[in-house]
């Protein structure tokens, strides 16, 4: 007896896969423009503000010094007549240049006051939009990437039809059924087994593991908060089997560190290898097709497990263990002595 999914539309996935794309263009630039208006306001009292209004104290200064000097001269020295001459003009220049100076000085303290709240406003904002940021920039993508891939397979699904679920159920009866005579047997047919991998065939486990940074490098890599966006393609259900029957350990802590290659989001081909168990990081993830050069930053288990819930059973694979993906899911797991036992486990 064979059994189906029911799929009414895959157009609707499609629409709000759509949707989402816009929405995270949307709030990026939102979140780009506040972050450069709050930058921009900063520099701005911070630089050309207080800048200004400090030489406009320098300038107040000198002024009223030049004015107070002219009285002081008026005081001291009579007129051809011998009397003391008027010095009411310069009075008030020395009152005028006294207040000009008070002004500029509150106006100083006022940019000093109001650059001190902004630096306070902007840093509780960006606190309260850290998560926001970080699901738009990480989570949204991840989602944006697995909607996707179930758009892909629900493709693949209903491009079978009727008469290939049907015909793939009668070639699995026939296996069944295989041998002299129409007896049963438990032996699967070669012609049944699975072929390997498009491209298997050029991964070089060694090579991979050579240009792995060093456990120092990765552990000293910056954090990356949110949800882990990788550009492979999801495992599928068949695969993440296979891998849980390969599976000899648990999966690392929630709280313990991956590396995660800066790339690992837009490459296709990724490599995930386990690392020794008293090392600070304990998978670490980059691009198959790499130059060795790679930068990383640090994420926690449960950020990968929100991101990829799929990858649940690869965690759980020995240390030294090796993994590779593509667009199309799981490529190849191989051992410490670089056999692919992926097809063993099958």
């Amino acid at each position: 007896m064979t059994t189906s999914a029911r799929v009414d539309s895959i157009d609707s996935i499609k629409e709000f896969r759509a949707y989402l794309t816009k929405f995270q263009e949307s709030a990026s630039l939102a979140l780009g423009d506040a972050d450069s208006d709050i930058g921009r306001t900063e520099r701005w009292l911070e630089g050309e503000q207080q800048n200004y209004w400090a030489s406009q104290i320098r300038k107040r200064q000198e002024t009223l010094s030049r004015a107070e000097d002219a009285l002081r001269q008026k005081t001291i020295f009579k007129d051809s007549t011998g009397a003391t001459p008027s010095a009411v003009d310069e009075q008030k220049a020395v009152q005028i240049a006294k207040k000009n100076l008070a002004d500029a000085q509150i106006k100083f303290n006022n940019v000093k006051q109001w650059t001190r709240r902004l630096l306070k406003e902007a840093t509780l904002y960006r606190g309260g939009v850290a998560r926001f940021s970080n699901s738009v920039s990480a989570g949204v993508p991840a989602a944006i990437a697995q909607l996707g891939a179930t758009i892909e397979m629900l493709e693949k699904y209903i491009g079978l039809g009727p008469a290939g679920v049907a015909e793939e159920g009668e070639m699995a009866g026939a296996a069944a059924a295989g041998g002299e005579g129409g007896r049963g047997t438990m032996a699967r047919g070669a012609e049944t087994v699975e072929a390997p991998r498009k491209g298997e065939a050029e991964i070089d486990p060694a090579g991979i593991r050579a240009r792995v940074a060093s456990v120092e490098t990765l552990a000293a890599a910056e954090p990356l908060a949110g949800p882990v966006a990788l550009g492979c393609g999801l495992v599928s259900g068949e695969h993440q089997a296979a891998a849980a029957a390969l599976a000899s350990e648990a999966a690392p802590a929630e709280g313990r560190s991956i590396a995660v290659a800066q790339s690992a989001a837009t490459a296709k081909r990724l490599y995930m290898l386990r690392m020794p168990a008293e090392s600070a990081i304990s998978w670490c993830i980059g691009p198959v097709d790499g130059g060795g050069s790679e930068g990383y930053n640090k994420a926690s288990v449960a950020d990968l497990s929100v991101g990829r819930p799929d990858l649940a059973d690869l965690l759980k694979l020995p240390v030294g263990s090796l993994v590779v993906l593509d667009d199309g899911g799981l490529v190849a797991i191989y051992n410490t002595s670089n056999d692919n036992i992926l097809h063993s486990s099958r």
